[in-house]
């Protein structure tokens, strides 16, 4: 019988992220040290002092393939969480490609095949809806990958590179795909947190007829499926998709904010054209994870939003503490 992977020495890529910081919270909350690693030691500043104290950062850039080689040689590390990412954003389409294939794609294999060489016991890397393209789901992990954006392409390319050394190399690797992410720290330039922004301020939200429908799964649930698959024996080689299974149209969920948060602002449903790379519909079939893993959505997306709202007006120094790991 498989054993379980220990915790002795966990580390984490993308710990200054949306979802990092979230893992990094959870992971201290039970007890632990991880280390994260960060690309400039400045972009750790403006985290909260738990995450600057009890966490030990390590400037390391991705994209210096020896460095990390060095790096890796050096920690041993028994659990690697490989969250770093690149959506391509901010820039042409080519530009968006290149770097997108170089961190999502070549800088997650030498880091790959770095910790497998050093011994690591379980590597978690984080997948992504947009590996399915405009299908019609839901997805599972038998779904075939047709990704449509340079992100999704990167990210179903890693996927299958991943899932190739474990069955050639037995690279003891684990792919998480959450579909629609939410929640306290999201960044702007997502559908929820720009509504969530308009909705506290006051501004004015345009948006398209919203028909695209998302699967919701708040930062929290996530978290939770991370850890679990760190733990849990037998399970690598294996993709897990994180959803509630029951997606929602974009137009609803605006809707839904501004009932919860009581704005004044004015909602525009329909006010400006959809954009022709958006997908119409993620929607994850979580059976996999909740056979394999234990895990399924516990935030409903109510709940879920009302805790994102209050963080939003209250600088996230409450409402994050409340649903994470759940």
């Amino acid at each position: 019988m498989s054993r379980a992977p220990s915790f002795r020495k966990i580390i984490v890529t993308g710990g200054t992220g949306f979802i990092g910081r979230h893992l990094l919270d959870a992971l201290i909350d039970e007890g632990y040290y991880p280390t994260a690693i960060a690309r400039r030691l400045e972009h750790v500043d403006g985290l909260p002092d738990a995450l600057r104290v009890r966490v030990r950062w390590i400037e390391l850039d991705l994209f210096d393939h020896q460095a990390v080689s060095r790096f890796v040689e050096t920690e041993h590390p028994s659990v690697l969480f490989h969250l770093a990412g690149s959506i391509g954003a901010g820039v042409d389409r080519v530009a968006a490609a290149s770097i997108c294939q170089k961190l999502n794609v070549e800088a997650t294999v030498h880091l790959l095949k770095a910790s497998n060489d050093s011994g690591a016991e379980r590597i978690i890397i984080i997948g992504s809806a947009e590996e399915y393209g405009n299908q019609t789901g839901p997805f599972d992990q038998t779904s075939p990958l047709r990704p449509i954006s340079a992100y999704g392409r990167s990210k179903a390319e890693a996927t299958r590179v991943a899932l190739t050394m474990h069955d050639q190399e037995n690279c003891p690797v684990v792919v998480v795909r959450p579909f629609s992410v939410y929640g306290p720290h999201q960044p702007r330039g997502m559908f929820v947190s720009d509504a969530i922004a308009a909705a506290v301020t006051s501004e004015q939200f345009s948006m398209s007829e919203g028909t695209q429908q998302r699967d919701l799964v708040f930062v929290g649930d996530v978290v939770t499926a991370l850890i679990a698959a760190a733990r849990t024996p037998g399970i690598e080689g294996m993709a897990f998709n994180l959803g509630s299974g029951d997606p929602v149209r974009l137009c609803d969920v605006a809707k839904l904010i501004w009932r919860i948060s009581e704005t004044n602002a004015s909602l525009l449903i329909g006010g400006r054209s959809r954009n022709d790379n958006d997908m119409q519909m993620t929607w994850a079939d979580p059976s996999f994870a909740r056979k394999y893993l234990g895990w399924e959505r516990r935030v409903d997306l109510e709940t879920g939003l009302r805790a994102t709202i209050d963080w939003a007006r209250s600088s996230g120094r409450q409402s994050d503490s409340k649903l994470t790991g759940l």
